[in-house]
């Protein structure tokens, strides 16, 4: 027994150091912090900066760290970025000297050290953006050199910047870029992005209620179950067959798109199956060889209504003279659908619901499908 107390003392007396060493550590991970804390609120942007960094560097000494360090960058950008109170600040008519618009350095610092951050350290944390003003902001996961690399296959990286569940809602990321970013179940409703870039972004399940998607470039890009509803994505281009680089069209199955408005959208070959396009205006959309099988534009259906929770159904879908040549619209519910001058060329509608559309001058040429007495006018 006697033999044993040595070992025992030796064993509680490492016990005692190693306490002590993390009670050290700790205290230096809180001087740490505070010091980071008080660097950016300074005046200087070189001290700024060092507080930015600083915090990054402790996110990696203590992952435990990372969901408070994450809410006070989150609230840096807020407070340093803010969109005006009067609303989105006005544009430059001149389009070259809008798009030379960026985040200041300290901003970008920010977006920059949230982006390489572990995601599965951030506790209940939430990257909050929510009215900051990231006009032309670049968000990428790639180096450009990588995707200079890009082979004439059109194979892109697979590695993703995080920031699934971020919130976005009103934030003005007019001409900003997205490629390769992880954005699902992003929180985005009334954000401006009109003319932003989306190159293979993740937006599943997004919440993009009345945001602005105006002449926004949306490619190789997942909006599976994204609530687009009230959103304005004229002229936005979701599929680009005729790219330099061999690329696939963006995905919107089950997407719900009510009252959105798709005036001369480019939606060629995109994937709509199952999505909810009630009282959506689709005037001049190109919709050639798109999936909608099983696509819902009438308000007739009134099971509908249960899955739109910000409004109500009213109209069914405007498709005059939309592009619907080769379009899958098997078991699509066209019921009352303003298809006027539309060109449904070689369209599938076998089993599609197309009672009350209206056809004038649509053409129908080698369209399968439909009944003899829904004819053209």
């Amino acid at each position: 027994m006697a033999a044993t107390l040595p070992g025992l003392a030796a064993v509680l007396a490492l016990l005692f150091t190693w306490r002590e060493v993390r009670i050290a550590e700790q205290g230096q991970l809180t001087s740490r912090f505070n010091d980071a804390i008080t660097n950016l609120g300074s005046q200087s942007l070189d001290v700024r900066f060092g507080g930015i960094y600083a915090l990054e560097r402790i996110m990696q000494d203590s992952p435990r760290d990372q969901p408070r360090i994450v809410a006070v960058l989150s609230a840096y950008l807020r407070r340093h970025a803010p969109v005006p109170a009067t609303g989105f600040a006005k544009e430059s008519e001149d389009l070259e000297e809008a798009l030379k618009l960026r985040p200041s350095t300290d901003v970008a610092a920010v977006m920059n050290v949230l982006a390489r951050r572990h995601p599965r350290h951030d506790g209940g944390a939430q990257v909050d953006w929510n009215r900051t003003d990231l006009r032309g902001l670049m968000l990428s996961t790639w180096d450009i050199r990588d995707i200079a690399k890009i082979p004439k296959a059109g194979e892109f990286p697979s590695t993703r910047s995080s920031f699934s569940f971020v919130n976005m809602e009103g934030a003005d990321l007019r001409h900003a870029t997205f490629s390769g970013v992880d954005l699902r179940s992003a929180f985005a409703s009334e954000a401006n992005l009109s003319g932003a870039q989306f190159l293979r972004t993740d937006l599943s399940d997004a919440q993009l209620y009345g945001a602005d998607l105006t002449h926004a470039n949306i490619i190789e890009t997942d909006l599976t179950g994204a609530d687009l509803s009230s959103a304005i994505l004229r002229e936005a281009v979701l599929s680009a067959p005729d790219a330099p680089i061999p690329t696939k069209p963006s995905n919107l199955a089950n997407a719900v798109l009510w009252d959105a408005d798709l005036t001369g959208t480019s939606l060629a070959g995109s994937n709509l199956a199952g999505a909810i396009l009630v009282d959506a205006n689709l005037t001049g959309a190109s919709l050639a060889g798109a999936h909608l099988h099983g696509a819902k534009f009438s308000a007739a259906d009134k099971s509908l209504q249960a899955k739109i929770l910000s409004g109500t159904v009213t109209e069914s879908a405007n498709l005059t003279n939309a592009n619907l040549i080769g379009a899958d619209l098997t078991d699509a519910d066209l019921r009352g659908v303003n298809l006027t001058g539309a060109n449904l060329t070689n369209a599938d509608l076998r089993g599609a619901q197309v009672t009350g559309a209206k056809l004038t001058r649509a053409k129908t040429n080698g369209a399968r499908g439909l009944p003899p007495s829904s004819t053209p006018d």
